[in-house]
């Protein structure tokens, strides 16, 4: 079992291990990092800080995926207690005040946990969030140590400010400049919070009380209107996602190097792709369980039932228009080969997911060959962004976007053993891109890395 502790400036590492010696700590979680984890039923994602200005936020449906996984989930204080808030009728679990009064309503903005700190590993935390001047003034006036109708003015004075220039020193200022009657309620206010930390910083006390909940017992929800996680529809941003974060090895070395990154790679390199990738169509297209290269005729089959499938769609040979067949195949496979083969290319080369969508959007099993493979492949895409990085170093210009377009053009030509530009369209529409200049788009990554080898391609072993 495994604790991921997401958090930053409500909390710091310490205070984290105190609590839970075995955690795994985290940074601020942003878009992405859910997705990166490799978690399971017995597991638990704790999402205290969070980032949404410089850096995309996590998103709900990130949240649902880990849930989906049977990992435990839980949000508070922050951005925890936001999402919580939004996602318990799915099985993530909220603890703590702040997460209660987004729950029922009683707080509505972001703003309300929002916080300025720096951005080094520390996450040292620069202002005061709205929650807890809410928090610190209902508690000096549960003390006695200020006036209720002070309080409500304090607060203005307050939300008057944004978030990254709240502080008590500037709660002090504004309240002196907006309404100077209350100006020694403003410094009697900012007395108390520091005489009293533990009364006004009601962030760190959900985010100690959410630490110590990761120890009890998890209880099955119950309430009315509960829809588990995995009951959710996934959708081709959700996937897309996964495959643009998730590592394609879990290794050191090859840690920043994604599933979609890999996949890209074969496409480009590995020579058995486009049997693979013509298998894959093939089988969505036909619906039928994908044949296993061994089951004799499993290929004929496969095709005849891609085919049939077509047909009762309304595409088939007699249906379709001189034009299609003109912008799919080349003239050399127009002339040659059987109806069957000119088809079934035809259906492969156009064969979409969805209307106007790439044919996939993470790294499908049928398409990803062996273990062997795809750790060599994962290697070579590091090596490439090692070289880019230190090409980079040298000169402004020096970046994969920056080379020359029919330099990328002889790479994919020489990659691939073709010349002319249709026979290059085509290859990359049988390794599953979009057109070419989708291909040599992904194959700039990679270009550099060729070069430094001598003028060989980067190795792709079959798979």
């Amino acid at each position: 079992m495994t604790v991921h502790v997401f958090i930053g400036p409500t909390l710091s590492a310490a205070d984290v291990l105190a609590v839970a010696d075995r955690a795994v700590v985290h940074r601020p979680v942003r878009h992405g990092d859910l997705l990166a984890l490799d978690t399971g039923a017995a597991d638990t994602v704790l999402i205290i800080d969070g980032v949404f200005h410089q850096t995309a936020p996590v998103r709900h449906k990130e949240i649902i995926d880990v849930l989906a996984r049977r990992t435990r989930v839980i949000g508070a204080s922050s951005m925890g207690a936001l999402r919580a808030a939004e996602l318990w009728p799915y099985g993530m679990e909220g603890v703590g005040l702040v997460f209660g009064m987004y729950a029922q309503g009683e707080l509505d903005s972001d703003e309300e946990v929002a916080v300025g700190h720096l951005p080094s590993g520390e996450h040292r935390q620069l202002t005061v969030p709205l929650v807890n001047v809410r928090w610190t003034i209902s508690n000096a006036v549960t003390g006695k140590a200020l006036a209720p109708e002070d309080g409500a003015t304090l607060l203005n004075a307050a939300r008057t400010l944004h978030y990254t220039e709240r502080s008590w020193a500037a709660i002090v200022h504004t309240t002196r400049r907006l309404h100077p009657a209350a100006a020694e309620a403003a410094v009697a206010l900012r007395e108390f919070a520091e005489r009293h930390p533990d009364l006004s910083d009601l962030k760190r006390r959900d985010a100690l009380l959410a630490l110590s909940h990761c120890a009890t017992p998890r209880t099955a929800a119950s309430f009315p209107g509960f829809t588990p996680a995995w009951m959710v529809p996934r959708t081709m941003y959700l996937d897309r996602w996964r495959g643009t974060y998730r590592p394609a090895v879990r290794d050191r070395r090859t840690a920043a190097v994604s599933e979609l990154d890999v996949l890209r790679f074969q496409q480009l390199y590995a020579p058995d792709f486009p049997l693979r990738y013509r298998r894959f169509a093939l089988t969505r297209i036909a619906g039928v369980p994908q044949a296993s290269p061994e089951d004799g005729d499993g290929d004929g089959c496969l095709v005849r039932a891609a085919l049939e499938a077509a047909d009762r769609r309304g595409v088939s040979a007699r249906t379709l228009p001189h034009s299609a067949w003109s912008y799919w195949l080349t003239p050399r496979e127009q002339r040659e080969g059987g109806p069957e083969l000119r088809l079934s290319t035809l259906l492969v080369r156009s064969f979409r997911s969805a209307p106007g969508a790439v044919p996939f959007h993470d790294a499908p099993a049928e398409l990803r060959g062996t273990d062997e493979a795809w750790a060599a492949s994962a290697d070579a895409v590091a090596a490439a962004d090692r070289l880019n990085e230190q090409m980079a170093r040298t000169g402004e210009r020096r970046t994969p976007r920056h080379l020359p377009p029919p330099l990328v053009r002889r790479h994919l030509a020489d990659t691939w053993g073709v010349e002319e530009p249709a026979a290059l369209t085509a290859v990359a529409r049988d390794r599953g891109f979009v057109s070419l200049r989708e291909a040599e788009d992904a194959a700039r990554r990679f270009v550099t890395l060729r070069r430094a080898r001598g003028d060989r391609r980067p190795e792709a072993p079959a798979c």
